[in-house]
C-alpha cells in the first residue's frame, strides 16, 4: 500500500501559522508521504470570504513555499457551487485508489460530524485525523463518542494500513489564533507580525486587503 496523504481544509481567510504549525505537526508525527493545503471556495456553513478566492490561494501559496513537506491543492476553488469534504475526498479517492488519505481536522469540526453532509461515506473514502490541543478530553456523553467507538484508532501505524475508515485523535502544539480576529486587528491598524507568515504579510500590505490600516509609517504593532 502507498504511504499515507494528508489534506488539511479551510477557508484561509487569510491563512496564519496556527494552520501552519497544524499541518506540518500533523506531517511529522504521522510520518505522511506528503500534505496539501486545501483552500475551500464556498464551505455551505460559512458566509463568504472577505478577499477573491484567487487572493487567498496565492497567500496559500506563498505560505507554503519554502516548506517541502506541504503543497496546495486548487481544486475547491474552481467550483462554483459550495464545498462539501465528500465531494473532494470522492475525486481524491478516485486518483489515489490505493493510497490511505488523511483528512485533517479540528475537534469543532469532529463535534460536529453527525451534520456533515454524508458523513458516513467521508469515513469510507479517508481517515478523519483530529486535531486537539494537549490534555484536552472530550466529555463522556457528546454525541460523536459513537462514532469514536466505532472508528476510533489510537495506534497512528494504523492509518497507513487500510485506506480509509478510522478516526485518530491528535494532541499537536494549538496556537490560538483566528483569522475572523486577524481580519478585524488589521482593519483597526495592527500589524500581523508573527502570526502570519512574512510573504502573506507583504502580499495583504501590497494588494490592501482586509481594510488594512497602513496610516503613514505603516500598521500599528501590538
Amino acid at each position: 500500500m502507498n504511504p499515507a496523504l494528508g489534506f488539511f481544509g479551510g477557508t484561509f481567510d487569510p491563512i496564519h501559522n496556527g494552520h501552519l504549525r497544524s499541518a506540518y505537526e500533523v506531517h511529522q508525527r504521522l510520518g505522511l508521504a506528503q500534505t496539501f493545503l486545501l483552500p475551500n471556495a464556498i464551505p455551505p456553513h460559512k458566509t463568504g470570504p472577505d478577499v477573491s478566492p484567487e487572493q487567498r490561494l496565492a497567500m496559500v501559496e506563498l505560505a507554503a513555499a519554502d516548506h517541502v513537506e506541504l503543497r496546495v491543492d486548487a481544486r475547491e476553488l474552481q467550483r462554483d457551487a459550495p464545498s462539501y469534504t465528500v465531494d473532494t475526498l470522492t475525486e481524491l479517492r478516485a486518483e489515489h485508489p490505493d493510497t490511505p488519505l488523511c483528512f485533517i481536522i479540528g475537534m469543532d469540526s469532529l463535534l460536529s460530524l453527525p451534520r456533515w453532509h454524508q458523513p458516513e461515506r467521508i469515513l469510507e473514502l479517508a481517515h478523519l485525523v483530529v486535531c486537539h490541543r494537549p490534555g484536552y478530553q472530550l466529555a463522556s456523553d457528546a454525541p460523536v463518542q459513537s462514532w469514536l467507538a466505532r472508528y476510533g484508532c489510537d495506534d497512528p501505524a494504523q492509518l497507513h494500513s487500510q485506506p480509509a475508515g478510522l478516526i485518530h485523535c491528535l494532541a499537536v502544539t494549538q496556537l490560538e489564533i483566528a483569522s475572523s480576529t486577524l481580519r478585524q486587528q488589521m482593519a483597526e491598524g495592527y500589524a500581523p507580525h508573527f502570526l502570519l507568515p512574512d510573504p502573506v504579510v507583504r502580499y495583504i500590505e501590497q494588494h490592501r486587503l482586509y481594510g488594512i490600516n497602513l496610516g503613514g509609517k505603516g500598521p500599528k504593532s501590538v
